[in-house]
């Protein structure tokens, strides 16, 4: 963004949703934004309304003498809008040539096309959204999924600035005290009790610890849980793509070796986002094409973050298990993994329970029965899914999904441990001070309360819509 940005005052307008739709919403925001309107809007009387706060008015827009539009117009007074400016919204049809000659309109009252994400940069800038929040609503924009949703709502209402607030104020208390020891460094005393500070610090090097772990889960619901579908050639990962979907993406053939290349799709279960990837047969092979499939299949089971390992229960009579899992590379065989006994409708149920047995004896892990043909326990495995994902629906929790905001967790943990290791070892109060200020800066950068750099600033913002 350019360095004015910062600063300006000048009153932009954009379109807020999509052209396509029936209706399109423009929103005009800044300190004399209602003169815009004089001259293009009248209500249904023919008058230039003075314009009320949260009124609804109904009526046409004006392109010189000639009506343009009926449309309906909210007029929102600073602070109590969402750039904290004066903002009036402007619902018209969404007809390019409409929204068009509107924008062009209000540029001929001053106004001028907004940046993308420069509403919400300014929402940002009058304190109407801290950075954690402002993030927020780009993932609430993002998201496709229930799980995405939540955890960005959790954020957008301010759950983790509450929180990385409350551990920031207790270690600024505890800076000012240290400060003080240096303004009196010649009386030699100690206005902050290091025992105190010792157990304050060890107890947010455990809650940070919480917040850093959760980025795993985080990350997996904003990105969606990469999933791969192994197993040898015609086990049914296919038909197990096509129905966890929901609709026929993968061919399915009797014919072994049929996928040759990875299949990706994604679909919500149980309001999480899964990445499905089926991909070639694991196995032993001659052709040239089917092996660079299965070359391809242990480079997305290696980047996965879930396996699921489908297993053909009829195949088990002339594949031993042994066999079948030797196809797993060694390098892969600590990922996370769900054993799947397919086509259980085949096989009697005295034979199942002994297979059922014989695999989780043999892979340690959890084993479920199931039958694609028949769609018996799907549910089962949608649940399992959902478990392994590590999203609770209803959770106190705050979850992590950002990077940079990682990144300045572990930046605050890493102060925060050589301030532990400096209140053992009885360092000076200038060494201390020093540490404990890194801490809180790394703290106040997530919420934007110490980012002064327009280069952070403008990464940020410059990942919204137009119109946001």
């Amino acid at each position: 963004m350019p360095s004015t940005l910062l600063y300006d005052k000048d009153i932009i307008v954009a379109p807020t949703s999509p052209l396509g739709g029936a209706v399109v919403m423009l929103r005009v925001s800044g300190e004399g934004c209602s003169n815009s309107i004089k001259g293009i809007f009248k209500t249904k009387r023919g008058e230039t309304p003075s314009l009320h706060p949260r009124h609804v008015y109904f009526g046409d827009l004006y392109d010189g003498d000639k009506p343009l539009d009926e449309v309906t117009l909210v007029y929102y007074q600073a602070p109590a809008s969402y750039t904290g400016e004066d903002t009036i919204e402007i619902t018209c049809h969404a007809s390019p040539y409409i929204v068009s000659r509107l924008m062009q309109l209000l540029f001929k009252k001053g106004a001028r096309m907004a940046k993308p994400g420069e509403f919400t940069f300014r929402s940002y800038l009058n304190g109407k959204l801290d950075m954690a929040e402002a993030e927020a609503v780009a993932d609430i924009i993002a998201a496709e999924s229930e799980a995405q949703l939540n955890v960005a709502l959790t954020q957008l209402r301010g759950e983790l600035s509450l929180e990385l607030g409350t551990i920031r104020k207790k270690l600024i208390e505890f800076s000012s005290l240290l400060e003080l020891e240096l303004d009196f460094s010649e009386e030699d005393v100690e206005f902050a009790d290091r025992s105190a500070l010792t157990s304050l610090c060890q107890n947010l090097i455990t809650h940070i610890n919480r917040l850093v772990d959760s980025f795993e889960t985080g990350r997996k619901i904003k990105q969606g849980v990469q999933t791969a579908l192994v197993g040898i050639p015609n086990s049914g990962k296919s038909s197990l793509l096509n129905l966890l979907l929901g609709e026929n993406r993968a061919i399915v053939s009797n014919i072994a070796g049929t996928t040759r290349d990875a299949i990706s799709a994604t679909a919500n279960i149980g309001g999480v986002p899964f990445r499905f990837i089926d991909t070639a047969g694991l196995r032993q092979t001659k052709d040239p094409i089917e092996q660079m499939g299965v070359e391809k299949s242990i480079e997305y089971l290696e980047k996965s973050d879930l396996v699921l390992f489908v297993i053909d229960a009829v195949s088990l009579q002339s594949i031993p298990l042994e066999k079948q899992l030797a196809t797993i590379p060694v390098s892969s065989r600590c990922k996370d993994t769900l054993f799947l006994l397919n086509k259980v409708d085949l096989i009697s149920q005295e034979l199942q329970e002994q297979l059922l047995l014989e695999v989780k004896s043999q892979t340690k892990g959890e084993v479920l029965s199931l039958s694609v043909k028949q769609r018996t326990g799907i549910e089962e495995l949608q649940k399992a899914l959902v478990h392994r994902s590590g999203y609770k629906s209803v959770s106190a929790e705050t979850l992590i999904t950002n990077a940079r905001h990682l990144r300045l967790l572990e930046e605050a943990l890493l102060s925060l441990k050589r301030l532990e290791k400096g209140l053992k070892e009885g360092l000076s109060s200038d060494l201390l001070s020093g540490d404990l200020r890194d801490a809180i800066r790394a703290l106040g950068e997530i919420t934007g309360d110490t980012i002064t750099s327009e280069e952070v600033l403008h990464h940020i913002f410059a990942h919204f819509c137009i119109g946001k």
